[in-house]
């Protein structure tokens, strides 16, 4: 019986093909549009979020406790040398850096600029950020560089220096020295991001000396994962690991320091939520587009129906049941729905497949760099096939398609046979 419903349906739909095609095509361009923007923003957003970890946090940071609500220099910490074992052989982790950052005054002969310093170990930093694969010029730091530092480009500008040029770095140590080095500018990268004119690397051992801290004292730990998806899992151990043991009544022991590890989503909160708020606004276009679909589907059949009331009221008359031509219009609403609905995915894909592999740039949409998190978002983006967007949009407009369905069902079920035959 649902076979025989099917082929009948299947049928129908057919005896008007200008019609039924113009409502798949409706159904179809909606459904494409929709799955290729929504993988287009996800792509975008997984672009910016890899820019951040690699160039910024790290999917996660360990500091002393309140380090990003004041950026205190005297809010240091000395990783314990267990917990520094455990980091290390943690399967799930990728890689680690120890970092020390301070604001200072960073001048030269023809300039002078407020300057993030970050003092690293050269080989752990270029495992975990990409400063290191966007020097345009002289190189990067090793551990034979003697007062070296690394600058950005437009910091280069600003103080007018290029490879070999002295600099002269002022600040404020943590005991309430003055701190005041002179450096040699080694290496200059360009990352198009607010980067280049704010931050500049030096040897961990010279953040050190300049801020007067303690030997193997760090302001952060950034460590990577290497899977994103273990990224909570990973946190809990961390946290688990870095809690100091009970104090012992009977042998008194010293407590361990006590530390804070966050993710880059903790640190990144406002990009999160304005991530949040464009899908919000995204789903919302996708209900209105979708619901318009949905009232196409609904229009072409009750057109249908209106045509064949006379074809109805025989089928009545002849025995068919009113539950049996309800389910007879329920097919073949299904059928147009599915019809647009696969044809939409398949080219949906096919786009995001294409500028997955070619990009997408919006260079000619706006002259204007744009600024997320302190990056400047790259006009070429690439949009990833997300298997979830082709499924919600999917099931949305069959959804509402059933939903609005209910006009000509009503109209079914108020139909009189006699009546049927006899005015149409």
């Amino acid at each position: 019986m649902f076979s025989f419903f099917l082929k009948m349906s299947w049928r129908n739909i057919w005896r008007n093909k200008r019609r039924t095609l113009l409502t798949v095509n409706a159904i179809g361009f909606g459904v494409m549009a929709l799955v290729a923007m929504q993988n287009y923003y996800d792509g975008f957003h997984e672009q910016v979020i890899r820019n951040l970890i690699r160039y910024q946090s790290g999917h996660l940071v360990i500091t002393a406790p309140g380090y990003y609500q004041q950026y205190l220099p005297q809010l240091f910490m000395t990783p314990d040398s267990r917990i520094m074992k455990w980091l290390r052989t943690e399967p799930a982790l990728e890689n680690l850096s120890q970092r020390i950052n301070v604001q200072g005054l960073m001048s030269s002969a023809k300039g002078s600029s407020n300057v993030l310093l970050t003092g690293v170990f050269p080989e752990q930093e270029k495992k975990v950020t990409r400063y290191a694969e966007n020097i345009i010029k002289g190189k990067y730091l090793d551990d034979k560089t003697q007062k070296g530092i690394v600058i950005g480009s437009r910091l280069a500008k600003i103080l007018k220096v290029s490879l070999g040029a002295k600099v002269v770095v002022l600040t404020q140590g943590i005991d309430g020295s003055i701190g005041n080095e002179l450096f040699l500018v080694s290496g200059i990268f360009e990352t198009q991001s607010e980067a280049d004119r704010s931050i500049a690397f030096i040897h961990i051992q010279d953040a050190r000396s300049l801020l007067s801290m303690p030997k193997d004292a760090i302001h952060q730990l950034a460590v990577t994962v290497k899977s994103q998806d273990k990224l909570d899992e990973v946190k809990a151990g961390l946290i688990a690991a870095l809690k100091p043991p009970k104090l012992n009544k009977k042998k008194a022991r010293k407590r361990l320091p006590l530390y804070q590890v966050q993710s880059w989503k903790d640190i990144q909160k406002p990009l999160l939520a304005m991530f949040e708020l464009n899908r919000t606004a995204n789903d919302l276009l996708m209900y209105i587009i979708l619901f318009v679909a949905a009232l196409g589907i609904a229009n072409s059949i009750l057109m249908s129906i209106l045509e064949r009331t006379r074809e109805f009221g025989v089928m009545m008359t002849m025995g068919t049941y009113r539950s049996e031509v309800v389910i007879l219009v329920l097919a073949e609403t299904i059928w147009l729905s599915l019809i647009g609905v696969i044809l939409g995915n398949l080219l949906g894909i096919g786009i995001t497949l294409y500028f997955g592999e070619h990009g997408f740039d919006l260079s000619w949409f706006t002259k204007q760099s744009v600024m997320i998190a302190g990056q400047i978002v790259e006009t070429m983006s690439y949009p990833v096939v997300h298997w979830k967007n082709s499924i919600r949009v999917s099931a949305t407009i069959l959804v509402l398609t059933l939903i609005v369905s209910a006009m000509p069902i009503r109209y079914i079920l108020k139909l009189k046979p006699l009546d049927a035959i006899r005015n149409h």
